[in-house]
């Protein structure tokens, strides 16, 4: 009986560790969010990019070289801000945010490691 309860408990924290380890990867749900069809030019005041359920708000970004921009998560679980030429990969936890210097980053896009129906536009001046 000793040795199915410590079985047991080996399953239950293998999984704990595997479920942490996979940085909040839910699916979402009809009605959890999406990337709404915005789109803004950055200019300081307030966070520049919100992260909402599983989206971006604004899905378009203009910015100039070298901008720093604020990235806040308002949802559940852990997201990335990842540029899609790599020069950007930062991962923000559920609540934080984040300020991203832009240097180095050609115009294209951006997504989430993590939710890769998460994308976004960048335009770099």
């Amino acid at each position: 009986m000793h040795r199915r309860w410590m079985h047991l408990l080996g399953v239950v924290v293998a999984l704990s560790l595997l479920a942490a380890a996979c940085g909040g990867d839910e699916t979402p749900q009809a009605g959890d969010g999406g990337s709404p069809s915005e789109s803004a030019s950055t200019g300081g005041g307030g966070s520049d990019l919100t992260i909402v359920d599983f989206g971006f708000s604004p899905t378009e970004l203009s910015v100039t070289e070298g901008q720093t921009i604020s990235i806040t998560n308002t949802g559940d679980v852990s997201h990335t801000f990842t540029t899609d030429d790599d020069a950007i990969d930062q991962t923000i936890s559920p609540g934080e945010t984040v300020d991203v210097t832009l240097t180095g980053v050609a115009s294209g896009g951006f997504h989430c490691r993590f939710h890769s129906q998460m994308t976004g536009t960048l335009t770099v001046a």
